[in-house]
Formats: C-alpha cells, structure tokens, sequence
C-alpha cells in the first residue's frame, strides 16, 4: 500500500482530484482539516492544551467547543497565536495519520492511502510518505473558483495566496504535478497516468 500526501493551494482542485480517487482505487483517503477538528474537540488529545491557550480569547461556544469563525478570525489577526495553535495540533494531526496508515497496511486491503493537507511540506510529510503529490491551477483560475464556489472577495483571496509557499517550492518537493486549470477529463487522465 503507497502513502501518497496531497497539496496544493486553496482553490486548486484537490477535493475533485479525491474526489475521483475514492470512486476509482482501492484506497482511503484522510484529510489533515478534519483530523485536526477531531483533535480540537473536548475530550481530545489537543482540547486541554488549546484551553490553556486560548482561554484569553473569545473562541469557545457555550457548550465548550471552539468556535470556527471566531477561531479562524483570531489565528488570521493573531500570527504568533497560529504559530502556538499549530505547534499543539500538527504533530497530533501526523500522530494520527501515521497510526492509520499502519492499520491500514496491517489489514492488507488497500492499494493506496492518501492524505491531504495544505501543509504538507512544512510539516515535513516527505519524510514518511513514500510520494507526495502537488494540484496545480493557476492563480486566475484559483480566484475565478474561489469566488464563485465560496463567495471569497479579492481581498480574503489576495491574503489568502500571500499565506501561502511559493509554487516553485511545490514543484520542487512534490514527485508529482497534477495540473487541474482544464477539464476533470484532462485532470483525470493525469491521474490515470501516474497510477496506471
């Protein structure tokens, strides 16, 4: 079974990629965004931490769960607070990932197991994937999707791509390029080739 991690920039089309992955391979797919809101949920390995952290701030609901827009909102304003937050659910979020993946080579039934995340290289996954894959689309086709598809204004895009690594460094780390600015069919003939 091959562990191939999945990035690429927002709006580039990795959920269609996986899309067409889950409906055509034997494999399993994980998301690092919902693994790390499992992590954040009371009761979880990272809640106590994130308690201690983000007690200063009005993030938490009533019931004690943290609560998405106001999180988002305080780790945009707040870089070192991201940085903080990070350094607690990242490792869990890899922790956990790995032990699925062992599981999943355990049980034997599986050809591939993929994981997404948008931060894959800076979280180092080179070194426990056996590839990773980059989604590409360009900046003018990511914007034209962010806008339509999540009503993303030019200003939250233009913060949103400036967050994020330069595409050279993508291309660089990643064993392939998947580029989805065209038609599903051409995205997935792309993928057809990689994996036979």
């Amino acid at each position: 079974m091959k562990f191939i991690g999945i990035t690429g920039g927002v709006g580039a089309g990795k959920s269609t990629v996986l899309a067409y992955l889950k409906e055509n391979y034997k494999c399993h797919i994980a998301l690092a965004d919902d693994l790390a809101k499992s992590l954040m949920e009371p009761g979880s390995i990272c809640y106590g931490a994130l308690v201690d952290l983000l007690s200063p701030y009005q993030v938490f609901d009533g019931a004690g769960r943290i609560e998405k827009e106001s999180m988002a909102r305080l780790l945009f304003s707040k870089e070192e607070v991201r940085a903080q937050v990070n350094a607690i659910v990242h490792p869990a979020v890899k922790e956990c990932v790995l032990a699925q993946v062992k599981e999943a080579r355990n049980q034997g039934r599986l050809d591939y197991f993929f994981f997404e995340a948008a931060l894959l290289l800076e979280d180092h996954y080179e070194e426990v994937c056996d590839e990773l894959w980059y989604i590409y689309a360009s900046e003018d086709e990511r914007r034209m999707r962010l806008k339509r598809d999540r009503g993303y204004t030019d200003e939250k895009i233009d913060q949103i791509f400036a967050s994020q690594m330069p595409e050279k460094a993508f291309r660089q780390a990643c064993a392939h390029v998947i580029d989805s600015s065209g038609s599903m069919e051409g995205t997935q003939a792309q993928v057809r080739q990689i994996l036979g």
